[in-house]
């Protein structure tokens, strides 16, 4: 597929965007440095789920209100304020917290404005590869933000690392700014609906019942891994992350486009199965070999899966309400990961992490498996 220049160009935002973003990855070493601890860490690290939880659906409602293209400039405005707002803050109980919460609107409204857009801009048929190209540029900067930021950390200081992080989001608003503009070709033919009367789809709630089973397992697996690495002397303890990266890259950049040719239910069904079977050989595993294969199907499944599930979700839903049906996706996935998150902690503690991990497999794989069923029978109705 050749993507249009309107593609590239949100995705070249949303690269600035990610990277100013994820940079903050590293903000419990300020933490700790400020006299911060464990419990300090957790509190203002999760001050962006929540209000990432919080506001999505009201940026769903935005988008299909308004111009996305504000929306995409207001939320990578928003960053840049707040980020450079640490620069001269550095109180854990009441700064951080704040300046967290709106990262996370700034989050929100940028990320499902982006996915929005990006499917407006492209045909049906592409679109899970255009959203998959779009998400690259966030798995790159997983890796590439906390890296980068670390060494201008130690090589100059935390408020220069702050700077850089407002320099990137300065960029990405110029970027959107500058040459973004709205398809024009799209013009609305349905009434707005609320997410309520969205929910009627029975199609969309099982993608969104999905969608949560896949959020809670890859926050488990995000987590906790590096943790259960160490505990079973693997290195290095990124050997997971760094498999799963690499395999997810090189699946959306050179296959993006097997879901769209051939269906994107016919891929999501195996790659959700082997999603759960990735997390049950992590459990498993007793060293580095174990620990990579995990990480290189993980990464396989969720190349294939991720911009799937949300290209369904679209497919069943008008143009009116795409914003709101993307915004309900995400949610699902970011509800999904907090809750469970907070189960497999606890059988974590209770047992181990090899318990954890097995349990975690085979609840998300029967349950991947019975609702796909469950869509397949819906979408054999169409």
């Amino acid at each position: 597929m050749k993507f249009s220049k309107n593609i590239i160009l949100i995705t070249l935002s949303a690269f600035f965007f990610f990277y100013a973003y994820h940079a903050f990855l590293v903000l419990p070493i300020r933490i700790i440095s400020l006299g911060g601890s464990e419990f300090d860490i957790g509190l203002v690290m999760s001050m962006a789920g929540i209000s990432t939880l919080l506001v999505t659906p009201i940026s769903g409602i935005l988008g299909d209100k308004y111009k996305k293209k504000y929306l995409l400039m207001s939320g990578a405005a928003l960053l840049g304020l707040t980020n450079l707002l640490f620069v001269y803050f550095d109180s854990i109980y009441y700064s951080y917290l704040v300046l967290r919460f709106f990262q996370g609107c700034a989050f929100s409204l940028f990320f499902v404005s982006a996915g929005t857009l990006i499917a407006e801009n492209t045909l049906e048929e592409n679109q899970t590869q255009a959203l998959g190209f779009f998400g690259i540029f966030a798995i790159i900067n997983h890796a590439l933000a906390p890296t980068v930021s670390i060494e201008i950390i130690n090589l100059l200081s935390y408020e220069f690392f702050f700077i850089s992080t407002v320099l990137a989001s300065l960029v990405s608003v110029i970027i959107i700014f500058a040459i973004i503009v709205e398809p024009s070709n799209l013009t609305q033919t349905s009434r707005g609906k609320n997410f309520l009367e969205l929910l009627k789809n029975k199609k969309l709630r099982l993608v969104c019942i999905i969608m949560f089973l896949v959020g809670g397992s890859f926050l488990t697996c995000l987590n906790f891994t590096a943790v259960f690495t160490k505990s079973i002397n693997v290195k290095p303890i990124t050997i997971f992350f760094l498999s799963y990266t690499t395999i997810a890259l090189i699946m959306r950049i050179f296959f993006g486009w097997l879901p769209d040719k051939y269906g994107q239910v016919t891929f999501c069904k195996p790659a959700l199965i082997f999603y759960g079977i990735s997390i049950g050989i992590l459990g498993l595993s007793l060293n580095f070999i174990g620990v990579m294969i995990a990480g290189l199907l993980f990464g396989v499944s969720h190349a294939l899966v991720y911009p799937s599930i949300y290209t369904l979700a679209l497919r069943f839903t008008d143009i009116s309400n795409k914003s709101k049906a993307f915004s309900i996706c995400s949610v699902s996935f970011t509800s999904g990961g907090m809750i469970f998150s907070v189960i497999y902690g606890l059988i974590a503690e209770t047992y181990s992490f090899k318990v954890m991990f097995l349990s975690c497999s085979i609840i998300v794989t029967l349950g991947f498996y019975y609702f796909m069923k469950l869509l397949e029978k819906e979408i054999s109705y169409e």
